[in-house]
């Protein structure tokens, strides 16, 4: 029987693949000869790749290259890589239709308007440039759809088969990397204008007055980009850099610990003059009280046999079910495709800010207690949630141990995706013509 089907399966592929070749021909019309136009170098599963697709991306390649001024490999090696990479994309695009994913329009035109804004144009401008380089919009937008696609598909799949043992995030935070996510470091800037000894107090009214107009001007303003007016005072740039707590000049201590980043300090006085310092920036550091959130949920996840709409669909049934006043655990026990939560009614515990993927915490942050939400979407599929409780908690610890096991996960993930990529790829049909 096995035998039979995959006979079928590839019986089709080769009907399909006789099919686009025919339609690749064009007759000749003044010969019985025929031209080829396009062709197939390989079969990825139900789709194909043709060389027109290959030869397009190993010139764009080429371009890129080139202008990074980066030696060119042989064709031969560049063709091998374009191809692969194609069928790869080619694989992780049918899992991802397979799966149900889908890119809204909104979610599109929003990405869209990032790479405008990070070129510095309007998006009217944006499509104008492509066009004049030669490029269609329209292709740009339809590429851009897929590498969304390909990224979703790939968070999907890496990150629900990935384990991150206690172990692992206990060892981490004894790092130095770990040490620095519990203690804070600021980068300090600092100017000193000396004093005289035996200073009057009529030099150190005007030295306080001076320091005060420099800080002034350095509100908006780096220390160093006024160095004219610095020197003009009689000041020095020294800055601090980069700082730990403990290692901060005890004078400016406290002071510091008030100062928001971008801040100025008030005029702090020594034996060897008058000093300013402003907070450039800060890293690391975990503390303080967190807001918790204790919420349930049912899933539905489009799958091989439910698409996006249906998957939609079933969650709306399942959120009616809710208002006509159905349980909500025994719902979440027959129905969400959380294996983690379903047995256990959706429960998915206490969550502090930053567990969740912003689409679920969004909506978890705005409900009232006990209030169930409307379905929506995330990466995973469809949600409807409930806030079972909230609570402040002295968080310290266990937010670093959130952010500990994100780091973690982003570390990994490249090794990961690549073992997730060659899993896809063994356990795909592949013939390269």
């Amino acid at each position: 029987m096995v035998t039979k089907l995959i006979s079928k399966r590839l019986a089709t592929r080769c009907a399909n693949l006789a099919l686009l070749s025919a339609l690749l021909l064009i007759a000749q019309t003044s010969t019985a000869e025929y031209q080829l136009l396009d062709r197939v170098v390989a079969i990825a599963e139900d789709d194909v790749v043709l060389a027109s697709q290959v030869r397009n991306d190993m010139r764009q390649l080429k371009r890129t290259l080139a202008a990074r001024g980066t030696e060119l490999p042989p064709d031969k090696i560049i063709y091998e890589q374009v191809l692969e990479r194609a069928i790869i994309d080619s694989l992780q695009l049918q899992r991802a239709y397979r799966s149900g994913l889908r890119i809204s329009d909104q979610d599109l035109n929003d990405a869209m308007q990032r790479v405008a804004e990070q070129n510095r144009l309007t998006l009217p401008q944006f499509r104008e440039a492509l066009e004049q380089s030669g490029q269609s919009y329209l292709e740009a937008r339809e590429q851009m759809r897929k590498e969304m696609l390909i990224r979703r598909v790939q968070q999907r799949g890496v990150m629900r088969g990935m384990n991150i043992a206690d172990s692992e995030v206990e060892n981490f935070l004894q790092s130095s990397e770990g040490q620095a996510l519990l203690e804070p470091e600021f980068q300090l800037d600092h100017i000193l204008l000396p004093l005289p000894e035996g200073a009057t107090k009529q030099q150190r009214q005007r030295a306080e007055s001076t320091m005060q107009n420099l800080a002034k001007l350095a509100a908006d303003k780096l220390f160093a980009e006024l160095a004219s007016e610095l020197e003009a005072a009689g000041a020095r740039h020294a800055p601090l850099g980069w700082r730990r707590k403990a290692d901060i000049p005890s004078l400016f201590g406290e002071t510091v610990s008030g100062l928001q980043k971008g801040e100025v300090s008030e005029v702090v006085q020594s034996d060897s003059g008058l000093h300013l310092v402003k907070l450039i920036d800060q890293r690391g550091g975990i503390e303080g009280t967190l807001r918790e959130t204790k919420v349930r949920h049912i899933l539905i996840t489009p799958n091989e046999i439910r698409d996006e709409q249906q998957a939609r669909e079933l969650a709306q049934e399942v959120a009616a079910k809710l208002a006509a006043g159905e349980d909500f655990a025994a719902l979440a026990r027959q129905y969400s495709d959380d294996p983690g939560s379903a047995l256990r009614g959706g429960d998915l515990g206490w969550n502090a800010p930053g567990k969740m993927v912003p689409a679920f915490e969004s909506v978890m942050d705005i409900m009232a207690l006990e209030e169930v939400s409307p379905p929506f979407e995330s990466p995973f599929g469809w949600h409807i949630l409930q806030v079972i409780d909230r609570r402040e908690t002295d968080f310290t610890r266990e937010r670093a141990k959130e952010r500990a096991r994100l780091i973690i996960a982003e570390g990994k993930f490249e090794d990961e995706l690549n073992n997730w990529l060659q899993k896809l790829r063994d356990e795909s049909f592949v013939e390269i013509k």
